[in-house]
């Protein structure tokens, strides 16, 4: 049932896109609404293992579709490509022990999921003032708390990767491992791709 959606009902036909009807959907966006597509669920009401949790990037409604026409019900929404693989390896000499926050002497790795922005990171019971994790963030851990990155020692600044694939740059976090406030990792994002491209020119100034 790997297909299934929450958004009404939908299902997808490719990795970062969602089909679904319109009617049901657009009226989401058009009051500012923010939701979220979840993979892998069988319970509504209950938080599931198998859960895995998107931001909605875009959506686009069949360009005939009116409010009040049943036909040309359908409508495509893009999930945020970072949300569909959640599961990343996060590499350094970072501590093992939250508490006594000593560098690690052998590399270390953990695998992390990555956690919804605005449910977790973006409360104030994680930042404890106005938000500041912007969508050049990621937020990633374990939702039980016990497998994160960790500041102590020499995690920060390493990477962040899915099958081989560079995604983001372990940046800073709330002590580490600790349940509902996972680790913030800086997604390269085209922004500071088109930088570093800029710093590496040939006629580059540093």
């Amino acid at each position: 049932w790997g297909q299934q959606f929450s958004l009404a009902f939908s299902w997808s036909q490719h990795i970062h896109w969602v089909s679904t009807a319109t009617h049901g959907s657009s009226s989401w966006f058009a009051k500012g609404l923010s939701p979220t597509v979840v993979l892998g669920a069988h319970s509504l009401s209950k938080q599931e293992p198998t859960n895995q949790t998107s931001e909605v990037e875009k959506f686009i409604p069949f360009s005939r579709f009116l409010s009040d026409y049943i036909p040309d019900d359908i409508m495509l929404i893009r999930q945020n490509p970072t949300k569909h693989r959640t599961r990343y390896q996060v590499t350094g000499w970072g501590a093992t022990n939250p508490d006594l926050l000593n560098a690690s002497d052998s590399l270390q790795e953990v695998t992390v999921t990555v956690i919804c922005r605005k449910k977790i990171c973006n409360s104030q019971r994680y930042c404890n003032h106005d938000p500041v994790i912007t969508k050049d963030m990621v937020c990633a851990g374990n939702p039980r708390g016990q497998r994160d990155s960790c500041q102590g020692g020499g995690d920060s600044g390493g990477p962040f990767v899915c099958k081989g694939i560079f995604h983001a740059i372990v940046s800073w976090g709330h002590k580490c491992g600790i349940t509902k406030k996972p680790g913030i990792n800086i997604l390269l994002t085209k922004k500071y791709q088109t930088w570093i491209k800029s710093k590496l020119a040939p006629s580059s100034t540093y």
